[in-house]
């Protein structure tokens, strides 16, 4: 077996996907156009976008008794599935318009189950990995002794805490090498953990040292904030080969595919902006 260079870890689900016309109103019916059933979840998304962006991968996350079968992986992933008896494997349903807006639930099942100790007794996954690549899906003190076990060993930890669950603190940010987050969520975060009670909006009209001093309260490892039409990177001590401790790129990366090749590029990439910039591309 290939040794994995990246890990990704967090959760898993079987997505169910309607396209309509346009997005439903409260308690208004709406006939879908589309209908598709597939694998998914962040964990899963972002290991494939890894896996294209020609890095082996390790993947690890928890799925139920039922009779979901989660294939579709790329050979360059190795995949270990904590199986959860008695519980559904996590469900996510989305609802999408034509301009690409979504409205998404999902049922966490199996992901509130996985466990630290399955996590931990995969550890030749670690042994080759530079980076992992954490999302908070999953069981949140399972995510926190993860980002800890990755510390002790000098790997790189990259965090994808969207969408900011009850149980997320600190501690996930404070073991943190590289926080993504977009615009929602970076105003969330300032207001669950700074006290400081802003919107997206007023965070897209901000200047770039007033969203950096937040960005340094936050974490104290590098921030990348998604905005609108730009992604504003504030370091911390580690500029991780860069030349400023705070830029912009002009392209807005967001979603697992974007999470995903950043996590991919960082294994090798001279420079964070390189990794960024590419992340970006494939997102686009």
């Amino acid at each position: 077996m290939t040794a994995t260079r990246l890990l990704v870890v967090g959760g898993y689900s079987e997505e169910e996907r309607w396209r309509t016309p346009r997005l439903p109103r409260a308690g208004e019916p709406v006939h879908a156009s589309e209908f598709e059933r597939r694998p998914g979840g962040k964990a899963f998304h972002q290991a494939v976008a890894a896996a294209r962006a020609g890095v082996a991968t390790g993947l690890i996350a928890a799925i139920g008794d039922d009779t979901i079968d989660p294939a579709g992986l790329p050979p360059n992933v190795v995949a270990r599935w904590q199986m959860v008896s008695g519980v559904r494997t996590g469900r996510t349903a989305l609802i999408e318009d034509p301009k690409g807006q979504t409205i998404s639930v999902l049922s966490s099942g199996a992901n509130d189950h996985l466990d630290d100790a399955f996590i931990s007794a995969q550890s030749d996954l670690f042994d080759g990995a530079k980076v992992l690549l954490v999302s908070t899906e999953a069981n949140i003190d399972a995510v926190a002794a993860t980002l800890e076990r990755a510390g002790g060993r000098r790997i790189l930890r990259v965090l994808d805490p969207g969408p900011l669950p009850p149980g997320l603190s600190v501690r996930e940010f404070s073991s943190t090498d590289v926080l993504l987050l977009d615009v929602y969520e970076f105003a969330r975060a300032s207001g669950r953990f700074l006290n400081i009670d802003i919107t997206a909006q007023a965070v897209t009209s901000m200047d770039d040292t007033t969203i950096n001093a937040l960005a340094r309260r936050l974490c104290a490892g590098t921030v990348v904030v998604s905005l609108d039409k730009s992604c504003l990177v504030s370091h911390g001590p580690d500029r991780h080969g860069d030349e400023s401790d705070l830029y912009r790129v002009p392209t807005c990366g967001s979603g697992d595919v974007f999470k995903g090749t950043l996590a991919a590029r960082l294994v090798d990439a001279p420079c964070f902006r390189d990794a960024l910039t590419a992340a970006c591309a494939a997102a686009g």
